[in-house]
């Protein structure tokens, strides 16, 4: 473990204050009659008792699906990728429990929520669009912020508290158990969080493959995938966490500790898959309260380790190569602090600094001992010894000008620091090298792994961005019914390092860089710019007085990025993908988002009834190229009738998504369909225990979701020539079919 002095740092920063990221002015304000704020400025939360209930997976990111404004992207079954406003992954700031980590997979199948046992929430909170700067850097699309289960203390003695959990889904028999257990006294809480979770693949609403489909490869079962059985769908996954707390008067100490491992899981738009993935966490936090506001110091370090390869559902063998085994390790350290400070009765100051550094290493071992072997004889170096540094500071003012006007304006300037080592290939040769009896890898492909290699390494790839991000939100209550806001941010995002440093431009290798599931192979640009990102939002949120009857949202967005990173030329390969380069262009994005909650009766016999719709539109464009932006969600609509009586609650829930024809053209991006899906959940609870039963996709209906990406599950994933899956047999990923989901837990 590197860095570990950034541990007792926190002692020597212990003088500055840190306060509580979810913490809002309006929520300690002693000014009396104050109005509801809107969304723009309070943003969207929701706790894991509100949730709870609609969890049917062990993925955490498919909690941010019952958000306004977000989207999930399939990047394997547990590693959504999670978009605000059609902006995915490092475009989307994640903090875990004040956390935010780098990716360290080339298929970025680790993003932050990875980490996070599911059943360890306590609260997500999600700021779209404009994101105040106390929250972080990053945040073009918006900000998400996680808590896991808090300690608790007792006034007097001690307790024992705890839930078991066990759950099962009928469609591609995930079965999972989880266990919770904490022991409180009034200055010491400890907790434990473990989980077990797998499963096999799952099946569609129908057949939808052609036949030929993956024939010209083998892999261990390959005869016994079905026609309607969605290979490469299945996981196994295991999470620990501990929590040590210990509490002195309004001074908190916190240490959390967690480890995770993955020994496989398979990912259906990547041509392989995870054969072993661990990770380690360790966050301690110094936490106290004053009567003019708190503070919280925080050190941490995240280490993961990744191997991948084909796993059971791809073929493994081409030509004499075993496999090709892929590992990544990556480590991030960190030190951050923030306060809180209530200035008067209507004026709060949030000031604090971070500091983050980040090492990442990609290798690829050989899989023979010739240079006429494809991935032989050296170590293939995709990223050497990468680093990506973030030192930042920020201030932010809150005014509560009266009980009608708020307003917000944050500044924060970050500096961001990234290198990498030279690399090299699996052989130093190129395409002239080869003759008729001599390849340069034995397979044709275009390798130039001597040129590529040679002009990253004479490169500068030290690079240096700074950058200036601006929020200033103005909220206006026009009475105890109508709010609305107004909002402007300057933010800006430097490249990941696989953006920046990703090199080769060989159709086999650069295939493994892609963490969008479009099938392309990616090429980094080491003079990347930053991307900075202007975005206007406005918000008009009508309700009742207490927000218990009726509440409309409507919010109306708009977002120009300069210098948006994206494809922007391709070498076209026999297989109909391309190899892809990356570069700075111009974008738009403008959409709106509309929610609307009422309350429809009471009734004595059969409880109450309630309904939720939200509806979002979302339209991406390259302003350089007229091009569409990829992975924009089309118009959808959900809807969810509720009923309530007593200890029990039913759903009745609709999704409606209409067809995607706007389309990204660079990456050949393919067309889905509309679509309507009904769902049922229903849930009873006892005394100590709790029941839970949904049924998803009620009719069984076949379809493709609009971010599900291109099926690579099965057969020759890596050929990339008419022997393998191509552009002429392509298929999207469908969604799930009928799944019966019951999960039953008891507490005591």
């Amino acid at each position: 473990m590197k860095n570990l002095f950034y541990l007792p740092l926190i002692f020597i920063f212990s003088q500055y204050l840190y306060a509580d990221d979810n913490l809002s002015l309006r929520e300690i304000y002693v000014i009396t009659d104050v109005l509801q704020p809107g969304s723009i400025s309070a943003g969207e939360s929701h706790s894991f008792a509100d949730l709870e209930s609609k969890i049917n997976d062990a993925d955490t990111s498919s909690l941010l699906n019952y958000f306004l404004g977000t989207d999930v992207q399939q990047n394997g079954s547990l590693s959504g990728l999670i978009g605000i406003h059609g902006l995915f992954d490092d475009r989307v700031k994640i903090s875990v429990d004040g956390i935010d980590l780098e990716s360290s997979c080339t298929n970025h199948s680790d993003p932050d929520l990875t980490y996070l046992d599911i059943n360890a929430i306590d609260n997500l909170k999600v700021f779209s669009g404009i994101t105040p700067v106390s929250m972080g850097g990053d945040s073009l699309a918006g900000t998400i912020t996680v808590t896991s289960k808090k300690p608790k203390f007792t006034s007097n003695g001690s307790t024992i508290t705890g839930k078991i959990k066990s759950f099962y889904k009928s469609n591609n028999d995930e079965q999972g158990v989880s266990l919770s257990s904490q022991f409180a006294s009034e200055n010491f809480s400890v907790n434990y969080i473990g989980s077990y979770t797998e499963a096999n693949n799952y099946n569609a609403g129908s057949n939808f493959k052609n036949s030929s489909y993956g024939d010209s490869g083998s892999s261990s079962d390959r005869s016994g995938i079905l026609d309607d059985e969605v290979a490469s769908t299945g996981f196994r996954i295991e999470n620990h966490a501990i929590g040590l707390a210990f509490k002195k008067d309004n001074l908190i100490y916190d240490l959390k500790m967690s480890y995770q491992e993955i020994p496989y899981q398979a990912l259906v738009n990547q041509r392989m898959d995870i054969t072993d993935n661990h990770s380690y966490k360790v966050n301690f936090s110094i936490s106290e309260e004053f009567n003019w506001g708190d503070y919280k110091i925080q050190a941490y370090t995240h280490h993961v380790e990744q191997e991948m390869n084909f796993g059971k559902n791809k073929q493994f063998m081409y030509g004499t190569a075993y496999g090709m085994p892929m590992a990544h390790s990556g480590e991030t350290n960190g030190v951050n602090f923030i306060t809180n400070h209530l200035l008067d009765e209507s004026k709060a100051l949030r000031y604090g600094a971070e500091i983050q550094k980040y090492q990442l290493e990609d290798w690829w071992n050989p899989t023979g001992t010739s240079d006429m072997a494809m991935m032989a004889p050296n170590t293939f170096r995709s990223i050497n010894d990468g680093e990506k540094d973030k030192y930042s500071i920020f201030a932010e003012l809150d005014n509560q000008i009266d009980t009608r006007w708020f307003s917000q304006v944050g500044l924060r300037y970050a500096l961001i620091q990234t290198d990498a080592d030279d690399v090299n290939g699996y052989s130093q040769c190129n395409d002239s090298y080869k003759t008729s009896t001599s390849s340069c890898g034995g397979m044709n492909m275009n390798l130039n792994y001597l040129t590529d290699s040679s002009n990253f390494n004479a490169a500068n790839h030290k690079k240096i961005d700074h950058h200036l991000d601006l929020t200033g939100i103005l909220s206006f209550a026009a009475d105890k019914n109508n709010t609305y806001e107004m909002g402007y941010s300057i933010k800006n995002r430097s490249p990941n390092l696989y953006e920046r440093y990703a090199w080769s431009t060989s159709a086999m290798t650069s295939s493994m860089i892609n963490w969008v599931g479009d099938g392309s192979g990616y090429i980094g640009d080491v003079n990347l710019k930053k991307e900075t990102a202007h975005t206007l939002g406005f918000s008009y949120d009508y309700h009742d007085e207490h927000k218990k009857s009726v509440e409309l949202k409507i919010n109306p967005y708009f977002t120009y990025i300069h210098d948006y990173i994206d494809a922007v030329s391709g070498v076209s390969r026999t297989d109909g993908f391309k190899s892809l380069t990356l570069g700075n262009q111009n974008a738009k994005i403008y959409g709106v988002d509309i929610s609307l909650y009422k309350k429809i009766l009471s009734t004595a016999g059969w409880g109450d009834f309630d309904g939720l719709a939200q509806l979002s539109y979302k339209r991406g464009i390259n302003t350089d190229t007229n091009d569409d932006l990829y992975h924009m969600m089309p118009i959808n609509l959900k809807f969810d009738l509720n009923q309530r009586n007593g200890n029990w609650q039913n759903t009745l829930a609709f999704e409606i998504v209409d067809s995607k024809n706007k389309v990204n053209d660079i990456r050949s991006e393919q067309k889905t369909s509309g679509y309507g899906l009904v769902n049922f959940r229903s849930n009873y609870k006892f005394s100590q225990a709790q029941i839970n039963f949904s049924i998803n996709n009620l009719f069984d209906r076949y379809y493709e979701h609009p971010l599900g990406g291109v099926y690579f599950g099965q057969g020759s994933t890596m050929s990339t020539n008419t022997t393998g899956i191509t552009t002429s047999n392509l298929s999207n990923v469908p969604g799930m079919g009928r799944n019966i989901f019951t999960s039953i837990e008891y507490s005591f």
